[in-house]
């Protein structure tokens, strides 16, 4: 065999072997050239897709500014995203950088795996108009999203686990257009170490600003094996203006502001999803309730309150502190409305509208609870009358008040409150109260030396009158039980005193300042024990009504009855004072009459501001048939011994006394001067004998000479101030019947 063929063929052999080697790996060095490069501008690709297609793919434009595709460590990292509102000019959501790191390996347990997730400065802006949303048009219709009942769905749970979910630095816009308010979620953070289908405990952290200052932090963990969990929810600084439109639905309100802070710890069952127990504290700082004119309302440094426990699965609430220091609230009663009334009106009109029938559905449970202390510290309620005839403004200051051992079984639940009244007086009283019974209730309070010049709008409105001086003393006592109440109230006024009338047209007619006035002791004090009871089971019972009613009683009765108070100032009996009794043509006064003018004279020494008047009374003709035989006798008299000197007047006056009407020389005399006298009898027979004329003129006179009496007595013998007394005759020809003897009927009232 010839040598060189066998090796021209071995070449040729080795050639075309060598041939194929290398056709084999050119091919599969451009397949893998071709698959790198795919690969390669595979990211390019699909974001240069996803911004052309977006509007058709989502119905919204996306701008992808960036995506890489690690494909060693199965991550994909998208940076500057942003997806557009339906105007495709607005931002609608977008983020800085999105990462995701899918780990392949574990595919081969049947488990998918996500070993980290980052979400870095999303941006999420939410419109709500209504009943819309500016996502609304990317929610697919309701029948679109419906399932297949056919397509079997295995039972087997899906096996996962994510680790490492992160969200830094996020941001949630809400914008509530129908009632222009806006919610800002800032700086959002969240950590949630894993998730996975088996996990016996998750944990997550998330934290975020809320408005321009507050701070809010929860901590979660998830205790799969007892189906349990424990959050813990903290803020700091939370301002409560961004939802103050919300409010304005309720309350007619400009809006409210404060620092919420807190620190729960919330406990439950993720079955039973009223297990929840909650403890911690928390705390509302710097809070402002204003009026839509910018008028504050309310307003407060501090409102706390600490929790041992809130059940409420087992409804119970264990409460150690509520305290609530340095309110400030403004109550202004106008002719209309208060401003609280004007406040609540949204909520009391929704409340009116209202005619949903609510089925009432006997409640079984049983709620129980516990309160240690319930603080009120320097509280001031600044109170606003301008329902008078000039404005009435009260300041109640350095209020505080103390509630303490409050359930639902006490039967006596103490409290102290104490009030500086406008820098005028002081208020201090304790109460109790019963939780088994409501109508159990004891009460004391204390107001010291309370000056009254303050109250001068409410005294002109009602009496005409301002009130210029005088200190009031109040010592108030309830028992009350379901079927009674009784209750003490001791009063002491310290010289009152009231100035000139005013031109007030809304006075009562009921005398309270004469009433008052008549109270007075000789050391100008006005001292009144006042015991009332009631029924607190009668429809109508008031307290308040109660005491005020009993107390105008009372004045209405001391000015209607004025001479039961002015007897026992001077020692005698009222209805000495009443009237002055006279005898029918009686010219001058007599002892007893005197007596009873000295001791009007006394009591206005005592009382310089009430003011007597006199009013003459009698019967006319009665008075005239006795001054006629009067004046029957004293013609006789005169006609046997005609008057000569001053000591014939007396001997006269003397005689006309001591004569009657049986008298023989006087019935002789009338049987020669009249006609028939003895038939006529004395009264007849006079009143022929004096001649009408004169008797009239008599009869005038006389009643002009007893005034002049009365006041010749005040002035000259008493002293008295003219201004202080008027003596007239009564309207004789009017008079009622009742009322036809002859005295002085002696009124009192004030200047």
């Amino acid at each position: 065999m010839n040598t060189n063929a066998f090796r021209n063929f071995d070449d040729s052999t080795h050639y075309n072997h060598m041939k194929k080697i290398k056709k084999r790996y050119t091919i599969t060095g451009s397949l893998l050239l071709v698959l790198f490069i795919v690969l390669f501008f595979m990211s390019t690709f699909i974001r240069y897709y996803v911004n052309k297609n977006s509007a058709e793919l989502m119905g919204r434009q996306v701008e992808l500014g960036e995506l890489h595709i690690n494909y060693l460590k199965v991550a994909i990292r998208a940076h500057d995203l942003v997806v557009y509102e339906a105007n495709a000019t607005d931002t609608f959501a977008g983020f800085k950088e999105f990462y995701l790191n899918f780990d392949p390996w574990n595919l081969l347990s049947n488990e998918y795996a996500v070993s980290a997730i980052s979400l870095d400065s999303l941006y999420v802006y939410i419109q709500q108009d209504g009943d819309q949303f500016n996502i609304s048009d990317l929610i697919p219709p309701a029948d679109s999203a419906s399932v297949d009942s056919t397509v079997q769905v295995s039972s087997d749970p899906v096996h996962f686990i994510v680790e490492n979910i992160n969200l830094s630095r996020g941001k949630i816009d809400f914008y509530d257009k129908a009632i222009d308010n806006r919610l800002l979620f800032d700086d959002l953070n969240l950590n949630l170490p894993v998730i996975a289908w088996n996990s016996e405990q998750s944990e997550v952290g998330a934290e975020f600003q809320f408005g321009e200052r507050g701070t809010v932090f929860v901590g979660a963990e998830v205790n799969h094996n007892v189906g349990r969990y424990a959050i813990n929810l903290k803020t700091e600084d939370l301002e409560l203006h961004p939802v103050s439109n919300y409010l304005k639905e309720s309350i007619n309100t400009g809006g409210i502001s404060g620092l919420l802070h807190a620190n729960l710890f919330i406990n439950g069952d993720m079955e039973q999803v009223t297990d929840i127990v909650v403890s911690g504290s928390t705390h509302l700082d710097t809070f402002k309730l204003w009026t839509p004119e910018g008028d504050n309302i309310l307003t407060f440094d501090q409102l706390s309150a600490s929790f041992d426990s809130i059940d409420l699965g087992r409804s119970y609430f264990s409460l150690n502190t509520i305290a609530l220091k340095r309110p400030r609230l403004v109550a202004s009663l106008d002719k209309d409305m208060s401003n609280l009334e004007r406040l609540l009106l949204p909520l009391m009109e929704e409340t009116a509208d209202s005619t949903e029938q609510v089925e009432t559905v006997e409640d079984s449970v049983v709620v129980r609870y516990k309160l240690d202390s319930l603080l009120i510290r320097d509280g001031w309620v600044a109170f606003h009358d301008n329902t008078l005839n000039r404005p009435f403004h009260y300041d109640f200051k350095e209020l505080n008040v103390t509630l303490t051992d409050l359930t639902q079984d006490s039967d006596s639940i103490p409290i102290q409150f104490a009030v500086n009244m406008n820098d005028q007086g002081q208020l201090n009283g304790q109460t109790s109260f019963s939780m088994i019974d409501p109508f159990h209730i004891n009460l004391r309070v204390e107001l010291d030396r309370l000056r009254m010049m303050s109250f001068s709008p409410y005294s002109e409105y009602y009496i005409a009158r301002p009130i210029t001086q005088g200190d009031f003393n109040y010592d108030l006592s309830i028992a009350m039980t379901k079927t009674q109440m009784v209750n003490d109230n001791t009063i002491r006024i310290n010289e009152l005193e009231f100035g000139n009338k005013t031109g007030d047209t809304t006075a009562t007619n009921a005398p309270i300042r004469l009433g008052l006035y008549l109270l007075k002791d000789p050391h100008d004090v006005i001292a009144i024990d006042m015991p009332v009871t009631g029924d607190p089971s009668e429809p109508d019972f008031s307290v308040r009504k109660i005491i005020w009613k009993s107390f105008m009683n009372l004045l209405i009765k001391t000015a209607a009855s004025p001479f039961n108070a002015l007897g026992s100032l001077v020692g005698t009996r009222p209805e000495d004072l009443e009237t002055i009794p006279l005898a029918y043509a009686q010219d001058s006064l007599a002892q007893d009459q005197k007596q009873t003018l000295t001791k009007i004279g006394e009591i206005l020494t005592k009382k310089p501001e009430l003011f007597f008047e006199f009013v003459q009374e009698t019967h006319t003709e009665d008075e005239k048939a006795h001054l006629a035989v009067y004046l029957s006798k004293q013609k006789m008299l005169m006609e046997k011994q005609p008057l000569r000197q001053a000591e014939d007047s007396t001997k006269l006056n003397e005689t006309l006394q001591a004569l009657t009407n049986t008298d023989e020389g006087f019935i002789q005399y009338l049987n020669q001067q009249v006609s028939g006298a003895d038939t006529l009898g004395v009264t007849k027979a006079s009143e022929q004998l004096i001649e009408a004329s004169l008797l009239d003129q008599k009869f005038n006179a006389l009643l002009t000479q007893r005034n002049q009496l009365i006041s010749a007595f005040m002035l000259e013998e008493m002293l008295v101030d003219s201004a202080s007394f008027e003596v007239r005759t009564a309207d004789l020809r009017n008079i009622p019947e009742e009322l036809k003897s002859p005295n002085y009927r002696v009124e009192v009232s004030i200047k």
